[in-house]
């Protein structure tokens, strides 16, 4: 094995899991929080997309151990925002109620 490889390998793995946040701290989450209470409590987000009067933002959040599996070692959630404070939050790949019923 090339002497470069361990290094790179170990900068990579932190590069991956710092830009992940931990599920304990999406249970901080509440409606009516600021942006600025939000990146404290998640920091950046990955990415944002944006309507009119409305921001989503998303993060990659990391499951709790008991929960892994190894395809599976995080999730994507969403927090969104209308005139700058949460309105809704929670994982961005689980239909909600409407989508499922067909509202």
């Amino acid at each position: 094995m090339k002497p470069y490889i361990a290094p790179l390998s170990a900068v990579l793995l932190a590069a991956l899991l710092g830009a992940c946040v931990h599920g304990d701290n999406v249970e901080r989450l509440h409606a009516g929080m600021s942006r600025d209470q939000v990146q404290a409590v998640l920091g950046p987000s990955e990415s944002s997309a944006y309507s009119p009067g409305k921001e989503c933002s998303y993060y990659t959040v990391l499951k709790d151990f008991w929960q892994r599996t190894p395809w599976t070692m995080s999730d994507r959630y969403y927090v969104c925002f209308t005139d700058g404070k949460v309105e809704t939050f929670g994982r961005a790949d689980q239909p909600n109620a409407a989508q499922m019923t067909g509202q």
